[in-house]
């Protein structure tokens, strides 16, 4: 049995194929060391691409809101029609000969207490 161990300590082939799984051994590790090193930032990135999304959506929802003030306002410097019209609402004021009807919503339905 002696023999066969050092034989197979001097077969290069036994070498070879230790060198090669060594080698794929090496090349795994510092595939996964990489991996490691970088999942973190991966992470953060992902994080910061959605906290950037978000930031996006805000964004556009202030400049349609600050659309819609510019447009008030140009109305209101401007359009005398439209000037008449938010003050008839806001004071409740008519026209004479003029029926003004409002509808107000119902509010919501209120749970009723359960007797028990």
């Amino acid at each position: 049995m002696k023999a066969s161990q050092t034989k197979r300590r001097k077969d290069p082939a036994f070498w070879n194929a230790l060198n090669r799984v060594l080698v794929l051994l090496i090349a795994t590790l510092i595939v996964v060391g990489v991996v490691l090193w970088f999942s973190p930032e991966l992470i953060r990135r992902k994080a910061m691409s959605k906290n950037l999304d978000l930031q996006k959506s805000e964004l556009a929802a202030q400049q349609l809101l600050l659309e819609k003030r510019e447009r008030e306002v140009f109305l209101l410097e401007n359009d005398t029609f439209y000037i008449e019209t938010i003050a008839r609402d806001k004071l409740d004021l008519m026209k004479e000969g003029e029926t003004i009807f409002r509808l107000d919503s119902l509010p919501p339905p209120q749970p009723s207490p359960e007797k028990k």
